[in-house]
Order: C-alpha cells, then structure tokens, then sequence
C-alpha cells in the first residue's frame, strides 16, 4: 500500500464539484442583479412581458427612466411624474402595468436620491 497522504481521485472530483456548484450559484446571482437594470439609452430598452412584472419591478423602472429623465432636464424641480416619462418615451404603458393593472406614480429627488412612488388599483407604495 502506498498511501503518502496526498490526493486521490475522489478528493479531487469533489472539491471540482464545489467549485462548480459555486460558480454556477454566482453565475445565477449576477444574471439576476444585471436583469433588474435598463440600459440607458432613454427609452429603447428591452423589457420583460408583462406577466413577469411585480410592483417592485414597476417602481425600479420608473426610478431608472427618471434618473435618465432628470438628467437630461436639469432644469425641471424635484418631482418627477409618470406622466411626463410617458410623453417623453422612457416609459412605456407596458412598464407601468401588472397583471392588467396600470400604475400612475411619481419620484421625488433628494440630494441625487430617486424615491419612486406608484399606485394602482390594487397595490400602493407606502407614503404615496
């Protein structure tokens, strides 16, 4: 028997086994915090359909289109309505919607902090 205390082959399939698991598992997470964020291109983003929409989603997206929003008009003042991203493009009537549920909101900045508000037939974020 020669046994020197080193590495066999099973020792070896299962650390490779960890090692894939793990970057498998940081695979997923990544491709689930990028899948939450819209290019900025002002408005010619790809979306998801809206069956795959929660309101959460609703209020990050109107969140990222007024931050796009605000800083291409400086010059507005710190309340940002969804009506206003409607009109110029960021925003479509699809984003705004859940489960054939249309969402008005607004977000007010505060010291470059976007706060999104929104508020539905069945759903309304807390403080609108």
């Amino acid at each position: 028997m020669l046994n020197n205390h080193g590495w066999g082959l099973r020792e070896m399939l299962f650390i490779c086994a960890g090692i894939i698991l793990c970057v498998l598992f940081v695979a997923a997470m990544v491709n689930n915090l990028y899948s939450e964020i819209t290019p900025a291109t002002g408005g010619e983003t790809s979306r998801p359909s809206t069956s795959t929409n929660t309101y959460k989603k609703v209020e990050k997206r109107l969140e990222s289109a007024a931050k796009l929003y605000h800083h291409r008009h400086e010059e507005i003042g710190n309340l940002i309505i969804s009506e206003d991203l409607l009109d110029e493009e960021y925003l479509t009537t699809e984003d705004l919607t859940v489960n054939n549920d249309f969402c008005s909101g607004y977000v007010i900045v505060e010291n470059n902090v976007y706060t999104p508000y929104i508020s539905c037939e069945n759903y309304e974020t807390e403080g609108y």
